[in-house]
């Protein structure tokens, strides 16, 4: 029996030509030009049998692999990371965690070195990118799984240590996790334990809304062991749905905040109610904090009034809302029932092309603010 490290069975997941081209939007010709520049193997759907040629199949790992070749040698401008984006809004249901999930996958499917770092005890988050929070250590030896898909360490181990309330036993490089290689979106997951973080911080000295600020702060000029942020183009943050101490520090901390919006009169006020938050932290702390925001409506459906409405009431904030919009799709489930972010799933359905029209938003909102 084959034992794997993540949930899912990613050797199942498996694209054509046709597919591969859409993750990582070129043509087949350019997709082409790519393998045999990069010289990065793509399996033969008939590898290791019959000897007539066949069609190539690629896995997420080769895919992202042939993504950041074609970042590192692309002419055009990259980012000036570490970019923070934290995803946050003060209300349950409206997409937050899946636009974590597809930003970094998009991210990384665009050559870019991501890092997800899951702020949520409900670990939605770990879950769309492979793991399973409630898998134990005494479960490993009845299952089909290795050590490497416990959770184990969190951001909270991380924080706690920080703020001086829990020694570190262990270099805190040790709590990312790689679910799709090395190439693909790193992930630093969560675990019902998360209170621990909210204690830790909250009973901290000093100017605590900036505890994560000063972290990656920290951990840029070489100050946290094993772990440089410098490694990495965008940091993602998915909050929790509700006012906290951590979601507070997640806003702080942030270069960009994604603001998905569920067009209905709660989702609309939750938007009002994360951007008054901000404005208290600018207050409060002046240029520390940053910010800046991006509107992403989730949910549309042209065919109904009110969200027509609520779509129109958003519009007072038309400088920072983004030109795309999520549709409503039966799809999004899928990414929790089956632990793979949904275009690594249905990589030329409508939800995928969406989000990968927003992650180009996202990236073209960074460099022209470095102009």
């Amino acid at each position: 029996m084959s034992l794997r490290s993540t949930y899912p069975d990613l050797a199942s997941l498996s694209y054509r030509m046709r597919a591969a081209a859409a993750l990582l939007s070129v043509s087949d010709t350019t997709l082409k030009q790519t393998i045999e520049q990069s010289k990065i193997h793509v399996k033969r759907a008939n590898e290791g049998g019959v000897k007539t040629i066949a069609a190539r199949v690629f896995d997420p790992d080769t895919l992202f692999q042939l993504a950041r070749f074609r970042r590192e040698n692309s002419s055009t401008r990259t980012v000036k990371g570490p970019v923070v984006l934290t995803v946050d809004i003060i209300k349950g249901g409206t997409g937050k965690t899946t636009t974590s999930v597809e930003l970094a996958t998009h991210l990384a499917l665009m050559g870019y070195r991501v890092i997800a770092i899951d702020l949520d005890a409900q670990t939605n988050l770990t879950h769309c990118l492979g793991y399973e929070a409630d898998l134990n250590l005494e479960e490993l030896d009845r299952s089909v799984f290795t050590e490497d898909a416990l959770v184990g360490k969190t951001f909270s181990d991380l924080i706690t240590s920080y703020c001086g309330r829990r020694p570190s036993a262990e270099a805190f490089g040790s709590v990312i996790k790689k679910p799709f290689g090395e190439y693909g979106p790193h992930l630093i997951p969560a675990d019902a334990n998360l209170g621990d973080m909210e204690y830790a911080i909250s009973t901290s000295k000093g100017q605590r809304e900036l505890t994560f600020k000063r972290f990656f702060r920290e951990s840029m000029e070489g100050k946290i062991p094993d772990l440089n942020i410098n490694n990495y183009d965008f940091i993602i943050l998915d909050c929790p749905p509700n006012v906290t101490m951590t979601s507070a520090c997640a806003l702080a901390a942030a270069d960009y905040v994604v603001i998905p919006v569920r067009l209905d009169a709660f989702g609309v006020g939750g938007l009002s109610r994360v951007i008054s938050e901000i404005r208290a932290l600018k207050n409060e702390y002046g240029a520390e904090v940053k910010a800046k925001q991006i509107i992403l409506p989730t949910h549309v459906s042209a065919s109904l009034p009110r969200i027509q409405r609520m779509y129109a009431e958003i519009q007072r904030y038309k400088d920072i809302l983004s030109p795309v919009s999520i549709s409503q799709s039966e799809e999004f489930p899928k990414s929790l029932e089956t632990y793979v972010p949904l275009t690594l799933l249905a990589p030329t359905g409508n939800p995928s092309r969406e989000y990968r029209l927003f992650a180009e938003h996202v990236v073209k909102t960074v460099l022209s603010s470095e102009e």
